[in-house]
């Protein structure tokens, strides 16, 4: 059984949007995935649907901290960084019982990067399911159809066609980008986790996403948790819905430079799908072919993504996607990889993917 294992990270929702732009180029005004503080202060809050989610007001631990949106990129991805890294430790005593006074020592002060992470869980969730509005199916569907040139377009349309009896991709953005594009042109997949059905495409996503919801638990009642002390939910507990995002006040995603591989008391489901996205890697056998695409190696990313590329097997295709690859990444998998090929944009990609058309 022939099989495409696909590795997608933010660059994946960059090159999208890049190529969406020049349909509507309008959008970069609307969704700016690079700074996600950028635009916060035009996202309208769920509560009160007005502008200004991102706000002393709305978000005082994060306004505190230096969270604008005139921050640049390079000074939002400093704070979040700052945030999480503080989180990760908190989760280190969550992990350790014997911790657990400091843990609720902790809990119950008023720890500002502890809160600000709070706001930011929350603040993420509603920016992307915010973000998810600002193209319709039909623009997408009018965007997929038309004369684009974006790379994967070619793939995913002979995706049932291809000599492939299994793709399986392993996102880890929180945005709905791929599974939309693969509703619009009528292409069955599976989610795992949540589909008992089998599909030949099954998306896996270990960070979460917006599509992520607690059961039967849409409200229009929202609130910041600056509980960090719970239990988390475990998978059975969550859904799949594509219809309203804005609208759930709660959801499971793990933010950038979140370290999932601490979140086992925390993230429970987290945790089952990064077990489930590396037994898909070692299904991969030397016929196969793996696609990395837009993937950083942040140090928090590193454990999770190493676990993942050690699993896969070493003598199958192996290629790269990005046009500034980290240097580190880059020695890591040639280290590992003896058909390792790196392209500078997805360009090529329909054609290296795509091998035999039936």
């Amino acid at each position: 059984m022939k099989k495409a294992f696909i590795i997608l990270g933010n660059g994946f929702t960059i090159d999208f949007l890049d190529y969406y732009e020049k349909y509507d180029n309008t959008i970069a005004e609307k969704i700016d995935v690079s700074n996600l503080f950028r635009l916060g202060d035009k996202i309208n809050t769920p509560w009160e649907e007005k502008p200004g989610f991102l706000s002393f007001k709305n978000c005082p631990a994060l306004w505190t901290l230096g969270a604008r949106p005139y921050n640049t990129k390079q000074e939002s991805n400093a704070l979040i960084e700052e945030i999480i890294t503080c989180a990760n430790m908190f989760f280190d005593f969550v992990n350790e019982p014997e911790q657990k006074a400091k843990r609720l020592e902790l809990v119950n002060s008023d720890k500002i990067y502890l809160r600000a992470y709070s706001e930011l869980n929350m603040y993420l969730r509603h920016l992307f399911s915010s973000y998810n509005t600002e193209i319709s199916d039909d623009q997408l569907s009018a965007f997929l159809t038309g004369d684009t040139l974006w790379g994967w377009i070619k793939f995913l349309k002979n995706i049932e066609k291809s000599e492939y009896d299994k793709v399986v991709f392993v996102t880890y953005n929180y945005d709905i980008w791929l599974e939309r594009i693969l509703h619009v042109l009528k292409i069955p997949f599976s989610m795992t986790g949540f589909d008992k059905k089998e599909e030949k495409i099954e998306i896996i996503k270990p960070h979460g996403s917006i599509s992520f919801v607690p059961k039967g638990d849409i409200t229009a009642s929202f609130s910041v948790n600056y509980n960090l002390d719970f239990e988390g939910v475990p998978i059975d507990q969550l859904e799949i819905q594509y219809d309203n995002l804005t609208y759930y006040s709660k959801g499971a995603i793990i933010p950038p430079a979140g370290d999932s591989m601490r979140l086992g008391t925390t993230a429970p489901w987290s945790q089952k799908l990064r077990n489930e996205a590396k037994k898909a890697a070692s299904s991969v056998e030397e016929n196969d072919e793996i696609v990395l695409c837009g993937i950083s190696y942040w140090h928090v990313d590193r454990r999770e993504l190493d676990e993942l590329l050690i699993s896969l097997n070493q003598d199958s295709n192996f290629t790269f996607i990005n046009p500034m690859p980290p240097r580190d990444l880059n020695a890591v998998l040639s280290s590992i990889f003896k058909n390792y090929i790196q392209q500078h944009s997805s360009s090529e990609i329909g054609g290296i993917l795509n091998g035999k058309v039936i």
